[in-house]
Parts: structure tokens; sequence; C-alpha cells
């Protein structure tokens, strides 16, 4: 697995000195409904399983840019330097292969809940008011009866799904919730003064920047290094601090 990573990140080093002339980089092929970080990065451990995009469907084949794998590489702790503007191409299997995958790490789009996860025919919901942007604790929730009958789409039914997440409007107490009711809790809040934090190898810089957009951790969120006044993106990493590759 190295060596296959070596060679390609090589031929596309050359692919940005020497032109569109150079070599193409050979798809990278998977079997399964994700693509994970470990397909097309160097990373090793449970960064390699992090799920950062959709698997193409079968027999198809999609891009990724550089810079959204950087982005990703970044936000799970592992920094890597690609060719700016290049696109990795990856190629899903005609025929699937039983495959195990990991577990999402972030609230899907869709999802189907699985109904053994609460008491029959009930649903979580809330024991209190929240206001859009509240934090969804586990203190919050408890199970009432649903009437299947009502049609709620993405409805919420296992409480599991809320945890670390925030409301993305108010919901009263006791109301059936869905999908769109809630996001991922956002670390890094529009107006919060922030660390912006440049690291790589022995060489590590902090600086005191302001947040210019909600993220949670991971996404990237729009800052403004405050000892420059210039305006960036960079990656949220945990409360009150994101990372960037360049200052």
């Amino acid at each position: 697995m190295k060596k296959r990573f070596s060679h390609r990140f090589l031929i596309l080093t050359l692919a940005s000195i020497f032109g569109p002339g150079a070599q193409a980089v050979s798809d990278i092929h998977i079997s399964g409904d994700w693509v994970t970080l470990g397909d097309v990065a160097p990373v090793s451990g449970a960064a390699a399983g992090r799920q950062i995009a959709a698997a193409p469907l079968p027999g198809q084949r999609m891009p990724l840019s550089s810079a959204f794998i950087e982005a990703q590489a970044s936000a799970a702790g592992f920094p890597v330097d690609l060719p700016d503007g290049e696109m990795v191409w990856v190629a899903r299997a005609a025929t699937l292969q039983p495959a195990a995958q990991p577990q999402p790490q972030s609230i899907p789009a869709t999802a189907t809940i699985a109904r053994e996860t609460a008491p029959d025919g009930h649903v979580p919901v809330l024991v209190t008011d929240v206001s859009r942007g509240d934090v969804i604790t586990s203190s919050m929730i408890t199970y009432e009866p649903f009437d299947d009958r009502r049609r709620i789409q993405g409805l919420i039914r296992s409480a599991d799904i809320l945890r670390n997440t925030e409301a993305t409007r108010t919901i009263r107490a006791g109301q059936p919730m869905s999908l769109r009711d809630i996001q991922q809790a956002s670390v890094v809040k529009k107006g919060d003064l922030i660390q912006l934090i440049y690291e790589r190898g022995p060489i590590k810089l902090v600086v005191n920047a302001k947040a210019l957009d909600d993220a949670a951790k991971g996404e990237t969120v729009r800052i403004q290094n405050l000892q420059s006044n210039r305006s960036m993106d960079a990656i949220a990493w945990g409360p009150g601090e994101a990372r960037v590759g360049e200052l």
C-alpha cells in the first residue's frame, strides 16, 4: 500500500511540474459504498477508515479534487501536500464484493433509522424547548409514543442520532424530530475569537483569529487572521481552534 501511494504521489508531483502532458494518474479502485481517506491519501490507523465521500455507482468513476483530499486529511490529523488543481479519479467495481464498512462519522443527509433502537411505537423527543444553535444533550431526551400513520420525512427514531448535535431551528418539547432539525454541533461559532494554528513537523505557529462562520469539527470555516487582517479558509479543529496549511 505504501509503495502504491508513493508512486502515485510522485506522478502527481511530476504532472504539476511538467504540465498536462505528463503521465496521467491511474484510477483508484474501490468496491464499497464509501470512499475512505485511506483510499486516496497515505494515512493509517482509524483515519484511514474515515468516510469522505459516497462512492460512484457500480461500474462508474468520479473525481475528487486535491484540495478536498488535503482538507479531509488535515481534519483527520494527517496533513498531506498535493499539487493544486489535480483530480484523483475513483472507480467502483461493476460487481460489488462484500466488505465491512466503517460507521459514518457525521449525520447523513438521509438515513434509515433502526426501529429496534427505540421502544416499539416510540420516538425520541426533547423534554424542553430548544432554539436554533442550542446543543442537544442526553438529559434533554426521552421517548414518547408515535402514530406511524403520520408522515414525517427523515423521522428520527433513535436517540443515538442526536448525539453531538445542535438544533437548526426552534424545536418544541414533545415534538417528533426529523434529520432536517439537527446538524453536527459547531465547535467554532461566527464571531468567536479563536486560535489559528499552523503545525508541520517540529514547527508550530499560533495566531489569534476571528471566526466568520459556524463550523462543526472537520468542516471548512472562514476566518480572519487578526495579526494580518487577512481572511482565509481553515479547518475547524476543536472548541476555539482552527488549523490551516499556511499562514
